[in-house]
Protein backbone atom coordinates (compact mmCIF):
# COMPACT_ATOMS: atom_id res chain seq x y z
CA UNK A 1 0.00 0.00 0.00
CA UNK A 2 1.60 3.51 -0.94
CA UNK A 3 0.51 7.06 -0.69
CA UNK A 4 1.76 10.45 -1.82
CA UNK A 5 1.69 13.76 -0.90
CA UNK A 6 2.19 17.20 -2.56
CA UNK A 7 5.74 18.68 -3.28
CA UNK A 8 7.86 19.85 -0.71
CA UNK A 9 9.96 22.84 -1.54
CA UNK A 10 11.25 23.52 2.12
CA UNK A 11 15.75 23.93 1.36
CA UNK A 12 14.94 25.24 -2.46
CA UNK A 13 14.85 28.66 -1.08
CA UNK A 14 14.43 31.31 -4.39
CA UNK A 15 15.73 28.67 -6.78
CA UNK A 16 14.71 29.15 -10.94
CA UNK A 17 14.63 26.23 -11.99
CA UNK A 18 14.20 23.36 -9.73
CA UNK A 19 14.43 19.42 -10.23
CA UNK A 20 11.40 17.21 -8.87
CA UNK A 21 12.58 13.88 -7.03
CA UNK A 22 9.80 11.55 -5.52
CA UNK A 23 10.79 10.07 -2.16
CA UNK A 24 9.67 6.62 -1.07
CA UNK A 25 9.69 6.06 2.20
CA UNK A 26 9.33 1.70 2.94
CA UNK A 27 8.46 -0.40 5.49
CA UNK A 28 10.32 -3.50 6.19
CA UNK A 29 8.20 -4.64 9.12
CA UNK A 30 4.51 -3.91 7.60
CA UNK A 31 5.57 -3.44 3.95
CA UNK A 32 3.89 -0.42 3.31
CA UNK A 33 5.24 2.59 1.33
CA UNK A 34 4.58 6.09 1.00
CA UNK A 35 5.61 8.73 -1.52
CA UNK A 36 6.29 12.62 -1.37
CA UNK A 37 7.94 14.83 -4.05
CA UNK A 38 10.65 16.70 -2.97
CA UNK A 39 12.08 19.93 -4.96
CA UNK A 40 15.75 20.21 -5.33
CA UNK A 41 17.81 22.82 -6.07
CA UNK A 42 19.21 22.87 -9.87
CA UNK A 43 22.93 23.40 -8.35
CA UNK A 44 24.15 25.49 -11.45
CA UNK A 45 26.97 28.24 -10.69
CA UNK A 46 25.78 30.55 -13.86
CA UNK A 47 24.72 33.99 -12.03
CA UNK A 48 22.15 34.56 -15.16
CA UNK A 49 20.18 31.08 -14.75
CA UNK A 50 19.84 31.23 -11.43
CA UNK A 51 20.95 33.87 -8.62
CA UNK A 52 20.01 31.79 -5.83
CA UNK A 53 21.81 28.63 -6.95
CA UNK A 54 24.56 30.28 -8.07
CA UNK A 55 25.36 32.77 -4.93
CA UNK A 56 25.45 29.18 -3.24
CA UNK A 57 28.12 28.25 -5.33
CA UNK A 58 30.39 31.71 -4.95
CA UNK A 59 29.91 31.10 -1.28
CA UNK A 60 31.54 27.48 -1.73
CA UNK A 61 34.00 28.50 -4.57
CA UNK A 62 35.22 31.02 -2.01
CA UNK A 63 35.86 28.94 0.89
CA UNK A 64 37.68 26.95 -1.02
CA UNK A 65 40.17 29.09 -3.00
CA UNK A 66 40.71 30.86 0.44
CA UNK A 67 41.48 28.00 2.44
CA UNK A 68 44.71 27.43 -0.20
CA UNK A 69 45.72 31.76 0.64
CA UNK A 70 44.68 31.77 3.90
CA UNK A 71 47.56 30.63 7.06
CA UNK A 72 45.30 28.89 9.53
CA UNK A 73 47.51 30.28 12.56
CA UNK A 74 48.10 33.91 11.91
CA UNK A 75 44.78 33.89 9.51
CA UNK A 76 46.62 36.28 6.74
CA UNK A 77 46.51 35.66 3.71
CA UNK A 78 50.39 34.05 2.42
CA UNK A 79 52.41 35.17 -0.52
CA UNK A 80 50.80 34.44 -4.11
CA UNK A 81 51.24 34.78 -7.44
CA UNK A 82 48.42 36.05 -9.61
CA UNK A 83 49.02 34.25 -13.35
CA UNK A 84 47.36 35.63 -16.43
CA UNK A 85 47.55 33.09 -19.40
CA UNK A 86 45.86 34.71 -22.54
CA UNK A 87 44.96 32.79 -26.17
CA UNK A 88 47.02 34.16 -29.07
CA UNK A 89 45.66 37.25 -30.82
CA UNK A 90 44.27 38.54 -34.20
CA UNK A 91 47.63 37.60 -35.96
CA UNK A 92 46.58 33.93 -35.52
CA UNK A 93 43.02 33.60 -36.01
CA UNK A 94 41.81 37.03 -37.48
CA UNK A 95 40.68 40.56 -36.00
CA UNK A 96 38.05 41.74 -34.69
CA UNK A 97 35.93 44.65 -33.26
CA UNK A 98 37.57 46.02 -29.88
CA UNK A 99 37.11 49.04 -27.81
CA UNK A 100 40.33 50.35 -26.25
CA UNK A 101 40.64 53.05 -23.61
CA UNK A 102 43.84 55.55 -23.15
CA UNK A 103 45.26 56.38 -20.20
CA UNK A 104 42.62 59.14 -20.00
CA UNK A 105 39.73 57.00 -20.27
CA UNK A 106 38.77 57.78 -24.15
CA UNK A 107 37.70 55.37 -26.39
CA UNK A 108 40.18 54.40 -29.39
CA UNK A 109 39.10 53.52 -32.80
CA UNK A 110 38.62 49.89 -33.81
CA UNK A 111 40.21 48.60 -36.87
CA UNK A 112 36.75 48.93 -38.70
CA UNK A 113 36.82 52.72 -37.81
CA UNK A 114 34.35 53.12 -35.96
CA UNK A 115 33.97 53.68 -31.99
CA UNK A 116 32.21 50.90 -30.41
CA UNK A 117 30.46 51.08 -27.36
CA UNK A 118 30.40 49.15 -24.19
CA UNK A 119 27.58 47.10 -25.00
CA UNK A 120 28.10 46.92 -28.49
CA UNK A 121 26.88 42.90 -29.59
CA UNK A 122 29.56 43.58 -32.33
CA UNK A 123 32.46 43.95 -29.94
CA UNK A 124 34.81 40.49 -29.92
CA UNK A 125 32.94 39.20 -33.92
CA UNK A 126 35.21 38.92 -36.28
CA UNK A 127 35.70 42.20 -38.81
CA UNK A 128 35.74 39.70 -41.89
CA UNK A 129 33.93 36.63 -40.64
CA UNK A 130 34.86 34.92 -43.95
CA UNK A 131 38.21 34.80 -43.35
CA UNK A 132 38.52 34.16 -39.24
CA UNK A 133 39.50 30.80 -38.40
CA UNK A 134 37.02 29.73 -36.04
CA UNK A 135 38.21 25.58 -36.36
CA UNK A 136 41.12 27.11 -34.92
CA UNK A 137 39.39 29.16 -32.01
CA UNK A 138 37.69 25.96 -31.69
CA UNK A 139 40.80 23.89 -31.35
CA UNK A 140 42.56 25.94 -28.95
CA UNK A 141 39.65 25.91 -26.52
CA UNK A 142 39.78 21.94 -26.41
CA UNK A 143 43.41 22.33 -25.99
CA UNK A 144 43.77 25.00 -23.16
CA UNK A 145 43.07 22.68 -20.52
CA UNK A 146 46.26 20.32 -21.42
CA UNK A 147 47.87 23.24 -22.19
CA UNK A 148 47.72 25.07 -18.64
CA UNK A 149 48.45 21.37 -16.75
CA UNK A 150 51.79 21.31 -19.00
CA UNK A 151 52.70 25.04 -18.47
CA UNK A 152 52.33 24.11 -14.52
CA UNK A 153 54.54 21.08 -14.86
CA UNK A 154 57.21 22.94 -16.86
CA UNK A 155 57.44 25.68 -14.42
CA UNK A 156 56.98 23.88 -11.66
CA UNK A 157 60.44 22.03 -13.06
CA UNK A 158 62.30 25.12 -13.33
CA UNK A 159 61.13 26.24 -9.59
CA UNK A 160 62.44 22.75 -7.88
CA UNK A 161 59.09 22.53 -6.22
CA UNK A 162 55.64 21.00 -6.08
CA UNK A 163 53.04 24.10 -7.15
CA UNK A 164 49.70 24.64 -5.29
CA UNK A 165 47.71 26.25 -8.09
CA UNK A 166 44.06 27.10 -8.60
CA UNK A 167 42.80 28.46 -11.99
CA UNK A 168 39.33 29.78 -12.70
CA UNK A 169 38.64 29.84 -16.90
CA UNK A 170 37.14 33.24 -18.32
CA UNK A 171 35.41 32.91 -21.92
CA UNK A 172 36.21 36.05 -24.08
CA UNK A 173 33.72 37.88 -26.52
CA UNK A 174 35.57 36.68 -29.64
CA UNK A 175 35.18 32.65 -28.31
CA UNK A 176 38.47 31.88 -27.01
CA UNK A 177 39.33 31.70 -23.53
CA UNK A 178 41.84 33.10 -20.83
CA UNK A 179 43.39 31.75 -17.30
CA UNK A 180 43.57 33.28 -14.47
CA UNK A 181 45.62 31.83 -11.47
CA UNK A 182 46.49 32.07 -8.18
CA UNK A 183 50.23 30.04 -7.25
CA UNK A 184 51.31 29.68 -4.02
CA UNK A 185 54.66 31.38 -3.42
CA UNK A 186 56.85 33.66 -5.49
CA UNK A 187 56.74 32.97 -9.61
CA UNK A 188 59.44 35.52 -11.22
CA UNK A 189 58.23 37.36 -14.55
CA UNK A 190 61.38 35.86 -16.06
CA UNK A 191 60.30 32.16 -15.39
CA UNK A 192 57.04 32.27 -16.64
CA UNK A 193 58.60 33.88 -20.04
CA UNK A 194 60.72 30.79 -20.16
CA UNK A 195 58.07 28.17 -20.02
CA UNK A 196 55.77 30.02 -21.97
CA UNK A 197 58.27 31.02 -25.11
CA UNK A 198 61.17 28.23 -24.54
CA UNK A 199 64.81 29.27 -24.14
CA UNK A 200 68.00 28.08 -22.09
CA UNK A 201 67.48 27.68 -17.94
CA UNK A 202 70.32 29.77 -16.66
CA UNK A 203 70.86 27.93 -14.02
CA UNK A 204 71.33 24.61 -16.05
CA UNK A 205 72.09 26.12 -19.25
CA UNK A 206 69.70 23.52 -20.08
CA UNK A 207 67.64 24.21 -23.34
CA UNK A 208 63.94 24.56 -22.34
CA UNK A 209 60.77 23.92 -25.18
CA UNK A 210 57.87 25.88 -24.87
CA UNK A 211 54.92 25.34 -23.23
CA UNK A 212 52.83 23.29 -25.78
CA UNK A 213 49.27 21.06 -26.54
CA UNK A 214 48.64 20.08 -29.72
CA UNK A 215 50.25 22.23 -31.23
CA UNK A 216 49.59 25.46 -29.92
CA UNK A 217 50.96 27.49 -27.40
CA UNK A 218 49.65 30.90 -24.96
CA UNK A 219 49.35 34.48 -26.40
CA UNK A 220 51.75 37.53 -26.26
CA UNK A 221 50.03 39.05 -22.88
CA UNK A 222 51.02 36.69 -20.11
CA UNK A 223 51.61 38.12 -16.74
CA UNK A 224 52.74 37.27 -13.62
CA UNK A 225 52.28 39.24 -10.64
CA UNK A 226 53.49 38.62 -6.68
CA UNK A 227 51.34 39.56 -3.76
CA UNK A 228 53.38 40.13 -0.61
CA UNK A 229 51.88 38.86 2.52
CA UNK A 230 51.98 41.90 4.04
CA UNK A 231 49.12 43.20 1.87
CA UNK A 232 46.09 41.26 2.35
CA UNK A 233 44.18 43.57 0.68
CA UNK A 234 45.17 42.70 -3.20
CA UNK A 235 45.10 39.06 -2.56
CA UNK A 236 41.31 39.24 -1.41
CA UNK A 237 40.30 41.41 -3.87
CA UNK A 238 41.33 39.47 -6.64
CA UNK A 239 40.11 36.33 -4.99
CA UNK A 240 36.66 38.14 -5.01
CA UNK A 241 37.48 38.79 -9.20
CA UNK A 242 38.25 35.30 -9.62
CA UNK A 243 35.25 33.85 -7.97
CA UNK A 244 33.02 36.39 -9.99
CA UNK A 245 34.54 34.88 -13.05
CA UNK A 246 33.22 31.58 -12.08
CA UNK A 247 29.88 32.63 -11.94
CA UNK A 248 29.72 33.63 -15.67
CA UNK A 249 28.04 31.48 -18.59
CA UNK A 250 29.80 30.28 -21.15
CA UNK A 251 29.68 29.99 -25.08
CA UNK A 252 26.56 31.00 -26.18
CA UNK A 253 25.03 31.87 -23.00
CA UNK A 254 27.78 34.51 -22.48
CA UNK A 255 27.57 35.44 -26.30
CA UNK A 256 25.50 38.44 -27.01
CA UNK A 257 25.73 38.11 -31.29
CA UNK A 258 24.28 35.10 -32.15
CA UNK A 259 25.69 34.65 -35.61
CA UNK A 260 28.86 34.64 -34.47
CA UNK A 261 27.93 32.33 -31.42
CA UNK A 262 26.38 29.36 -33.92
CA UNK A 263 29.64 29.86 -36.10
CA UNK A 264 31.88 29.09 -32.88
CA UNK A 265 29.07 26.41 -31.57
CA UNK A 266 29.52 24.77 -35.29
CA UNK A 267 33.26 24.82 -35.59
CA UNK A 268 32.93 23.22 -31.85
CA UNK A 269 30.13 20.67 -33.00
CA UNK A 270 32.37 19.36 -36.13
CA UNK A 271 35.51 18.13 -34.59
CA UNK A 272 35.01 18.15 -30.85
CA UNK A 273 32.16 16.52 -29.89
CA UNK A 274 31.33 12.97 -29.86
CA UNK A 275 31.65 10.37 -32.26
CA UNK A 276 28.07 9.89 -32.57
CA UNK A 277 25.87 12.56 -34.41
CA UNK A 278 23.68 14.65 -32.34
CA UNK A 279 20.19 12.47 -33.14
CA UNK A 280 21.91 9.36 -32.51
CA UNK A 281 23.62 10.52 -28.95
CA UNK A 282 20.30 11.51 -27.61
CA UNK A 283 18.98 7.73 -28.62
CA UNK A 284 22.21 5.84 -27.03
CA UNK A 285 24.05 3.17 -29.32
CA UNK A 286 24.06 3.34 -33.17
CA UNK A 287 24.75 -0.06 -33.43
CA UNK A 288 22.74 -2.58 -31.95
CA UNK A 289 23.35 -5.69 -33.15
CA UNK A 290 19.96 -7.44 -33.71
CA UNK A 291 19.83 -11.49 -35.33
CA UNK A 292 17.21 -11.68 -38.39
CA UNK A 293 16.32 -15.09 -40.27
CA UNK A 294 16.44 -14.98 -43.76
CA UNK A 295 14.53 -17.17 -45.74
CA UNK A 296 15.58 -18.70 -48.99
CA UNK A 297 12.20 -18.75 -51.30
CA UNK A 298 13.24 -21.54 -54.00
CA UNK A 299 14.74 -23.62 -50.83
CA UNK A 300 13.33 -23.01 -47.57
CA UNK A 301 16.68 -22.15 -45.95
CA UNK A 302 16.44 -20.52 -42.89
CA UNK A 303 19.70 -18.11 -42.34
CA UNK A 304 20.57 -16.11 -39.04
CA UNK A 305 22.34 -13.00 -39.99
CA UNK A 306 23.86 -10.47 -37.29
CA UNK A 307 23.30 -6.50 -38.40
CA UNK A 308 23.71 -3.28 -36.61
CA UNK A 309 20.92 -1.56 -36.30
CA UNK A 310 20.96 2.28 -35.43
CA UNK A 311 19.03 4.18 -32.50
CA UNK A 312 18.11 1.43 -30.89
CA UNK A 313 18.96 3.23 -27.40
CA UNK A 314 16.63 5.08 -24.91
CA UNK A 315 15.20 8.27 -25.75
CA UNK A 316 16.52 11.25 -23.75
CA UNK A 317 15.98 14.92 -24.11
CA UNK A 318 19.86 15.26 -23.43
CA UNK A 319 23.03 14.47 -25.32
CA UNK A 320 25.90 13.15 -23.89
CA UNK A 321 28.86 15.51 -22.23
CA UNK A 322 31.15 16.09 -24.78
CA UNK A 323 28.26 17.31 -27.07
CA UNK A 324 27.00 19.82 -24.22
CA UNK A 325 31.00 21.22 -23.81
CA UNK A 326 31.07 21.36 -27.49
CA UNK A 327 27.83 23.30 -28.09
CA UNK A 328 28.43 25.46 -24.86
CA UNK A 329 31.40 25.77 -24.82
CA UNK A 330 32.99 26.19 -27.34
CA UNK A 331 35.59 23.33 -27.71
CA UNK A 332 36.49 24.17 -24.16
CA UNK A 333 36.04 20.78 -22.22
CA UNK A 334 37.91 21.29 -18.84
CA UNK A 335 36.12 22.86 -15.86
CA UNK A 336 35.61 26.50 -15.22
CA UNK A 337 36.60 26.21 -11.58
CA UNK A 338 40.16 23.91 -10.85
CA UNK A 339 42.75 23.14 -8.63
CA UNK A 340 45.81 21.09 -7.46
CA UNK A 341 45.23 18.01 -4.80
CA UNK A 342 47.55 19.73 -2.17
CA UNK A 343 45.76 23.09 -2.72
CA UNK A 344 43.13 23.76 0.73
CA UNK A 345 39.97 22.19 1.09
CA UNK A 346 37.70 20.57 -1.52
CA UNK A 347 34.03 21.26 -2.60
CA UNK A 348 33.21 17.85 -1.48
CA UNK A 349 34.33 19.02 2.17
CA UNK A 350 32.71 22.72 1.90
CA UNK A 351 29.41 20.63 1.32
CA UNK A 352 29.59 17.93 3.73
CA UNK A 353 29.91 20.51 6.58
CA UNK A 354 26.91 22.54 5.01
CA UNK A 355 24.89 19.30 5.16
CA UNK A 356 26.18 18.61 8.45
CA UNK A 357 24.97 21.11 9.97
CA UNK A 358 21.54 20.71 8.46
CA UNK A 359 21.49 16.99 9.25
CA UNK A 360 22.09 18.08 12.78
CA UNK A 361 18.59 19.49 13.61
CA UNK A 362 16.89 16.44 11.56
CA UNK A 363 16.16 13.31 13.57
CA UNK A 364 17.83 10.04 12.71
CA UNK A 365 15.87 7.65 10.84
CA UNK A 366 14.84 4.18 12.01
CA UNK A 367 16.71 1.12 11.02
CA UNK A 368 13.14 -0.49 9.67
CA UNK A 369 12.36 2.48 7.49
CA UNK A 370 14.34 2.26 3.89
CA UNK A 371 14.35 5.50 1.80
CA UNK A 372 14.84 5.36 -2.47
CA UNK A 373 14.82 8.69 -4.63
CA UNK A 374 13.69 8.75 -7.96
CA UNK A 375 13.83 11.47 -10.57
CA UNK A 376 10.53 12.49 -12.07
CA UNK A 377 11.47 14.97 -14.95
CA UNK A 378 13.88 16.54 -15.94
CA UNK A 379 14.27 20.76 -14.85
CA UNK A 380 13.23 23.26 -17.01
CA UNK A 381 16.85 24.56 -18.78
CA UNK A 382 18.93 22.07 -19.99
CA UNK A 383 21.59 21.61 -18.63
CA UNK A 384 21.38 22.92 -15.00
CA UNK A 385 21.47 19.34 -13.42
CA UNK A 386 21.39 18.83 -9.96
CA UNK A 387 24.75 19.64 -8.54
CA UNK A 388 26.21 20.41 -12.21
CA UNK A 389 26.61 23.10 -14.51
CA UNK A 390 27.73 23.11 -17.56
CA UNK A 391 31.58 24.09 -18.16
Amino acid sequence: MSSSTPTSTVGVGACSHPVTLRRTVTDSRTGSSSSTEHAKRCGTRIESRCPSCSALYKGDAFQVIRSGIIDATTNLPKLVTMLTLTAPGSERFGKTHVRHLTKNKKVQRCSCRRYHNENDPMLGTPIDPDTYDYDGAAAFNANASRLFAVTMQKLGRLLGRKLQVVRVIEFQARGLVHVHALVLGPVPPCSLELVIRGGTNRRTGRPISAAMSGGWTWGKECDAKVIQGDTPGKAIAYLVKVVKYALKDTGRGECRNFSHGDKMADAANTGFCCDLSLYECKHGSSQAIVEQNIIDESTGEITTVRRPVSYQGKRTSRTCRRHRRAENGWGFRGHILAKSRNWGCTFGEVRARRNSWMAASKPPLPSHLTVTWERLREPSLTGSTSGVSPP
